[in-house]
């Protein structure tokens, strides 16, 4: 009987440990664009793999959000009187999604830009 507890004891206790151990760090390149379509950041940047494109961002790098909105990323503000807000690509498409419903995996391509939402050109 003693066997049988200690088993389960185990069992319970590398369950626990191998959780977080089983983890996949893994990196993937952000970039953050200007309006002007201009590279003004590159950062390779380590997470787990399974994380959500909003939780990454956020440990990443400096947000400032408004209303569920990021409004600024590392002192890059949108423009909301233009119309330009931030945009996120991953892989080369645009996210129609949440933030917090794409999850990322190891060596997707992430871009954040800004974009003028009124025009087509939000989507490239």
């Amino acid at each position: 009987m003693n066997m049988k507890k200690i088993t389960i004891c185990l069992f319970i206790f590398f369950f626990f440990v191998s959780s977080s151990v089983f983890a996949i760090d893994t990196v993937s390149t952000f970039k953050l664009m200007n309006q002007q379509n201009e590279a003004v950041l590159t950062k390779e940047v380590s997470f787990q793999e399974g994380e959500t494109l909003y939780e990454v961002t956020k440990k990443a790098f400096d947000i400032e959000e408004s209303q569920g909105h990021i409004i600024s990323i590392n002192g890059i503000r949108s423009i909301p009187e233009k119309n330009i807000h931030w945009a996120a690509f991953v892989n080369g498409h645009f996210v129609q999604l949440g933030l917090d419903e794409v999850t990322l995996y190891a060596n997707d391509q992430v871009v954040w830009a800004l974009r003028d939402w009124e025009r087509l050109d939000i989507l490239k």
